[in-house]
């Protein structure tokens, strides 16, 4: 018998969105950033962006809006690089987030599972970020549940309470869905059920080292087709 549970959220920022291909397509795009190493390039945003948006988890810095994070991040690279492109070529690489294409499948899972179960982004991400990669990629949710807005932050166990308040379920009705080991981990802590998707792309400083997923986590899924071939 599947598992029961009234609410799937969705990590999405790997799990169900490409970071990595929306930065270097807006690298190629403009002759400023011709010798820029593209793919390095996008490893080291998403690493910087991971570190700002931990600290402001942990209370280290200021919490600001993931796209200001973001921006500050790529011109802290760009700086470094001593690379000075100009305000359309900036605006371009700091919104790439914005349009995020889903990995091939993610679309008909996501819209599989919503014939039963509601399915909301539990992100880090913003607003435009998680709405315009959405929309890019046809994806229909049944609302966002962007850490920005709730002003808590992801793995902050208060962030997950508050999303279960939000949709009014208990922690045991709720399953995270994620490609990142530490999000189930940290959601599992706070009752969750935990829905592992390999990932398609790892993410710097994520252990993924498989030490008995199939033991540790709910159900672990080869991707979004599987997973609602599990559930339904």
């Amino acid at each position: 018998m599947p598992i029961q549970v009234k609410t799937l959220l969705f990590d999405i920022g790997g799990t169900v969105f490409d970071w990595n291909a929306p930065l270097i397509a807006a690298l190629s795009r403009h002759a400023a950033f011709a010798g820029i190493d593209p793919a390095a390039f996008a490893l080291d945003c998403r690493a910087g962006f991971l570190d700002a948006a931990g600290s402001a988890s942990r209370g280290e810095t200021q919490r600001q809006s993931s796209d200001l994070m973001l921006a500050n991040v790529i011109d802290g690279l760009l700086g470094a690089l001593r690379v000075a492109p100009d305000e359309e070529a900036r605006r371009d690489l700091h919104h790439a987030w914005r349009h995020m294409v889903a990995w091939p499948g993610a679309r008909e899972g996501i819209e599989r599972l919503r014939q039963r179960i509601a399915a909301l982004p539990l992100t880090i991400l913003s607003w435009s970020m998680a709405s315009g990669s959405s929309r890019a990629s046809g994806i229909v949710w049944d609302g966002y549940l962007c850490c920005e807005m709730m002003g808590l932050y992801k793995p902050d166990p208060a962030c997950y309470a508050r999303a279960a308040t939000l949709v009014d379920c208990r922690p045991h009705e709720i399953a995270m869905v994620a490609a990142h080991p530490s999000d189930l981990r940290a959601a599992q802590a706070c009752g969750y059920r935990a829905f592992y998707v390999f990932p398609q792309i790892e993410d710097p400083g994520e252990d993924y080292a498989d030490t008995g997923f199939a033991r540790e986590f709910d159900i672990v899924a080869r991707d979004f087709g599987d997973l609602a071939r599990l559930l339904t």
